[in-house]
Protein backbone atom coordinates (compact mmCIF):
# COMPACT_ATOMS: atom_id res chain seq x y z
CA UNK A 1 0.00 0.00 0.00
CA UNK A 2 3.11 2.40 0.86
CA UNK A 3 4.30 1.85 -2.78
CA UNK A 4 1.12 2.86 -4.13
CA UNK A 5 0.56 6.10 -1.92
CA UNK A 6 4.69 7.23 -2.90
CA UNK A 7 3.45 6.05 -6.59
CA UNK A 8 0.63 8.77 -6.16
CA UNK A 9 2.21 11.46 -4.79
CA UNK A 10 5.52 10.93 -7.63
CA UNK A 11 2.20 11.19 -10.02
CA UNK A 12 1.09 14.53 -8.22
CA UNK A 13 4.00 15.60 -7.96
CA UNK A 14 5.18 15.53 -11.26
CA UNK A 15 1.44 17.15 -12.44
CA UNK A 16 2.24 19.94 -10.18
CA UNK A 17 5.75 20.54 -11.62
CA UNK A 18 4.60 20.82 -15.44
CA UNK A 19 1.88 23.24 -14.59
CA UNK A 20 4.20 24.97 -12.59
CA UNK A 21 6.61 24.64 -16.08
CA UNK A 22 3.69 26.23 -18.23
CA UNK A 23 3.29 29.19 -15.48
CA UNK A 24 7.14 29.74 -15.81
CA UNK A 25 7.09 29.79 -19.73
CA UNK A 26 3.78 32.11 -19.86
CA UNK A 27 6.21 34.49 -17.75
CA UNK A 28 9.12 33.73 -20.09
CA UNK A 29 6.60 34.70 -22.91
CA UNK A 30 5.47 38.26 -21.41
CA UNK A 31 9.11 38.92 -20.45
CA UNK A 32 10.34 37.82 -24.31
CA UNK A 33 7.28 40.50 -25.67
CA UNK A 34 8.51 43.57 -23.12
CA UNK A 35 12.02 42.61 -24.52
CA UNK A 36 11.09 43.30 -28.16
CA UNK A 37 9.88 46.70 -27.13
CA UNK A 38 12.93 47.48 -25.43
CA UNK A 39 15.29 46.28 -28.37
CA UNK A 40 13.22 48.03 -30.69
CA UNK A 41 13.30 51.00 -28.14
CA UNK A 42 17.09 50.69 -27.21
CA UNK A 43 16.46 51.34 -24.19
CA UNK A 44 19.91 50.07 -22.51
CA UNK A 45 18.46 50.26 -18.63
CA UNK A 46 15.21 48.62 -19.37
CA UNK A 47 17.14 45.35 -21.45
CA UNK A 48 19.44 44.90 -18.83
CA UNK A 49 16.23 44.43 -16.21
CA UNK A 50 15.07 42.62 -18.43
CA UNK A 51 17.57 40.48 -18.94
CA UNK A 52 18.02 39.99 -15.14
CA UNK A 53 14.46 38.46 -15.09
CA UNK A 54 14.98 36.60 -18.13
CA UNK A 55 18.06 34.81 -16.64
CA UNK A 56 16.22 34.55 -13.08
CA UNK A 57 12.73 33.06 -14.95
CA UNK A 58 15.58 30.71 -17.45
CA UNK A 59 17.28 29.34 -13.53
CA UNK A 60 13.70 28.58 -12.71
CA UNK A 61 12.89 26.50 -15.30
CA UNK A 62 15.87 24.31 -15.16
CA UNK A 63 15.21 23.61 -11.55
CA UNK A 64 11.48 22.92 -12.53
CA UNK A 65 12.81 20.13 -15.07
CA UNK A 66 15.65 18.90 -13.40
CA UNK A 67 13.01 18.09 -10.59
CA UNK A 68 10.67 16.60 -13.48
CA UNK A 69 13.37 14.39 -14.26
CA UNK A 70 14.50 13.68 -10.86
CA UNK A 71 10.94 12.04 -9.86
CA UNK A 72 11.47 10.10 -13.63
CA UNK A 73 14.41 8.83 -12.02
CA UNK A 74 12.64 7.57 -8.69
CA UNK A 75 10.40 5.74 -10.91
CA UNK A 76 13.05 3.72 -12.53
CA UNK A 77 13.20 5.87 -15.85
CA UNK A 78 15.34 7.38 -18.00
CA UNK A 79 14.58 11.19 -18.08
CA UNK A 80 14.06 11.42 -21.49
CA UNK A 81 10.88 11.19 -23.73
CA UNK A 82 10.58 7.86 -23.46
CA UNK A 83 10.63 7.80 -19.95
CA UNK A 84 8.03 9.99 -19.71
CA UNK A 85 5.91 7.93 -22.00
CA UNK A 86 6.45 5.10 -19.97
CA UNK A 87 5.77 6.96 -16.64
CA UNK A 88 2.65 8.44 -18.48
CA UNK A 89 1.06 4.38 -18.85
CA UNK A 90 1.61 3.64 -15.08
CA UNK A 91 -0.67 6.46 -14.42
CA UNK A 92 -4.30 6.04 -13.47
CA UNK A 93 -6.83 7.32 -16.20
CA UNK A 94 -7.97 10.94 -14.23
CA UNK A 95 -4.64 11.90 -14.04
CA UNK A 96 -2.99 10.71 -17.42
CA UNK A 97 -5.52 13.01 -19.05
CA UNK A 98 -4.78 15.77 -16.63
CA UNK A 99 -0.74 15.31 -16.89
CA UNK A 100 -0.94 15.17 -20.83
CA UNK A 101 -3.28 18.22 -21.08
CA UNK A 102 -0.80 20.38 -19.37
CA UNK A 103 2.18 18.50 -21.26
CA UNK A 104 0.86 19.32 -24.35
CA UNK A 105 0.10 23.37 -23.25
CA UNK A 106 4.29 23.23 -22.12
CA UNK A 107 4.87 21.82 -25.77
CA UNK A 108 3.04 25.09 -27.10
CA UNK A 109 4.33 27.52 -24.93
CA UNK A 110 8.30 25.75 -25.45
CA UNK A 111 7.70 26.74 -29.26
CA UNK A 112 6.36 30.06 -28.35
CA UNK A 113 8.99 31.17 -26.21
CA UNK A 114 11.65 29.81 -29.10
CA UNK A 115 9.63 31.64 -31.61
CA UNK A 116 9.65 34.97 -29.87
CA UNK A 117 13.54 34.42 -29.03
CA UNK A 118 14.11 33.75 -32.25
CA UNK A 119 12.12 37.12 -33.32
CA UNK A 120 14.30 39.14 -30.61
CA UNK A 121 17.87 37.65 -32.43
CA UNK A 122 16.70 38.72 -35.41
CA UNK A 123 15.75 42.22 -34.15
CA UNK A 124 19.36 42.27 -32.15
CA UNK A 125 21.32 41.15 -35.90
CA UNK A 126 19.31 43.93 -37.62
CA UNK A 127 20.58 46.47 -35.43
CA UNK A 128 24.24 45.15 -34.83
CA UNK A 129 24.08 45.45 -38.92
CA UNK A 130 22.76 48.78 -38.60
CA UNK A 131 25.25 50.29 -35.85
CA UNK A 132 28.05 48.26 -37.96
CA UNK A 133 27.08 50.27 -41.29
CA UNK A 134 26.96 53.46 -39.27
CA UNK A 135 30.52 53.32 -37.59
CA UNK A 136 32.55 52.41 -41.07
CA UNK A 137 31.01 55.45 -42.95
CA UNK A 138 31.87 57.74 -40.00
CA UNK A 139 35.16 55.66 -39.94
CA UNK A 140 35.32 56.60 -43.61
CA UNK A 141 35.64 52.76 -44.25
CA UNK A 142 34.02 51.37 -47.55
CA UNK A 143 32.07 48.41 -47.37
CA UNK A 144 34.22 47.06 -50.03
CA UNK A 145 37.17 47.13 -47.60
CA UNK A 146 35.77 44.46 -45.23
CA UNK A 147 37.10 41.06 -44.71
CA UNK A 148 36.52 38.91 -42.30
CA UNK A 149 39.30 37.64 -39.47
CA UNK A 150 40.15 34.22 -38.77
CA UNK A 151 37.40 34.40 -35.63
CA UNK A 152 35.09 35.48 -38.18
CA UNK A 153 34.80 39.00 -37.07
CA UNK A 154 34.68 41.87 -39.87
CA UNK A 155 37.84 43.87 -40.08
CA UNK A 156 38.87 46.44 -42.46
CA UNK A 157 41.60 46.01 -45.16
CA UNK A 158 42.29 49.06 -46.63
CA UNK A 159 45.14 49.34 -44.78
CA UNK A 160 46.84 45.84 -45.88
CA UNK A 161 46.44 47.17 -49.55
CA UNK A 162 48.18 50.18 -49.00
CA UNK A 163 50.89 48.29 -48.00
CA UNK A 164 50.63 45.52 -50.93
CA UNK A 165 50.96 49.15 -53.20
CA UNK A 166 54.58 50.14 -51.68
Amino acid sequence: MASAELANDLYESFITLTRQGCLLFEDLQKVLEQEQLVLQQRDLEALKQNTQTKHQLLVNIETNIRERNSILVQCGLAPSETGFDEFTQQMPEPMRKKLLSDWHQLQKLLQDVRSASQRNEQILIRSKQNVDQLLSLLQGHQSSNVLYDPGGSKGNYSAQRRIGKA
